[in-house]
């Protein structure tokens, strides 16, 4: 099947548990449960477990994931979890990288193999979801988890794999295309989020607040993204996050420029009833008007 060949060596690897099925977390009628630290790796484990997990996202609906902290409830989820999902040792949710010392169950550090991607100074950018691309490899290891846990269901999780990996190499496509030909290749966005897509379609993004978003971004910062439109540097447009602070901070910036302003979602948290791709299109179609890319 495709998917194997998507999924590599680890998952191939993984099967071999089939010959351990009584040492897994998961029983032949049971669910495995999966804590994910943040939505977009919910989603994956949603997408490749489909109705034999259980997922619990670990970052509430419209709450910055940098500020996330953790109930006693979720402590004790992921203490008992089947498998848990972070983004590894990075400083980004200080509260999860604690917690997952006390994980019971298979734990999947997704920045361990991503890990070479570039840094803003000595921080590691977090978002390495807004990148197509990386969100496969995201997908791979999390297919990887659920076989090597469930292994009884490898042929089901590897069939919903490889339908998400099939959705997300379209969406890659897409963006090739639709970022082909256009006016600007810089833009302003309020968060700075999107290192990733942007090196990914050949766009830089220039942040108003840094990878952490600040409660009141500098002076010099805002000056700069302002000359930068002004001087035709950069698109005539401010891209705000859409959380409140963001949608301040980007019109504020925006009508000081004489520019319009519009979301761009870097899927910190859940978008329900939205998700992850439709969320993804959404953010195309708003970079393709604010870098006038061509019809």
């Amino acid at each position: 099947m495709r998917v194997r060949s998507r999924l590599g060596a680890g998952f191939v690897g993984a099967s071999v548990a089939l010959f351990a099925a009584a040492c897994t977390g998961a029983s032949s009628e049971g669910r495995v449960n999966v804590v994910a630290a943040i939505y977009p790796l919910a989603w994956a484990a949603q997408q490749v477990g489909g109705d034999r997990v259980d997922v619990e996202d670990l970052t509430p609906p419209g709450v910055e994931a940098h500020d996330a902290t953790l109930t006693a409830a979720q402590r004790a989820d992921i203490q008992t979890a089947d498998v848990v999902v972070y983004l590894g040792r990075i400083d980004f949710q200080p509260d999860v990288e604690r917690a997952v010392d006390d994980a019971g169950g298979k734990v999947i550090d997704v920045t361990a193999e991503l890990g070479n991607r570039p840094r803003t100074g000595e921080t590691f950018d977090p978002h390495l979801w807004l990148d197509p691309a990386d969100m496969q490899e995201i997908v791979r290891q999390v297919a990887d988890a659920l076989v090597t846990t469930d292994p009884s269901r490898a042929d089901g999780y590897a069939d919903r794999a490889e339908a998400a990996l099939g959705a997300l190499e379209d969406l890659d496509a897409t963006f090739r295309a639709g970022l082909a030909g256009c006016a600007f290749t810089t833009f302003v966005v309020t968060h700075e989020a999107f290192g990733y897509l942007a090196g990914a379609y050949g766009l830089r993004q220039l942040g108003i607040e840094g990878l952490a978003p600040e409660s009141e971004p500098s002076a010099a910062r805002i000056q700069a993204a302002a000359q930068a439109i002004d001087q035709g540097r950069a698109a005539p447009v401010v891209f705000y996050e859409e959380t409140e602070a963001g949608r301040r901070v980007g019109r504020s910036v925006a009508a000081d420029a004489g520019v319009p302003a519009l979301p761009l979602n870097a899927l910190e948290s859940d978008p329900a009833p939205l998700d992850y791709v439709s969320v993804m299109e959404e953010n195309l179609t708003n970079l393709r008007e604010g870098l006038r890319c061509r019809a």
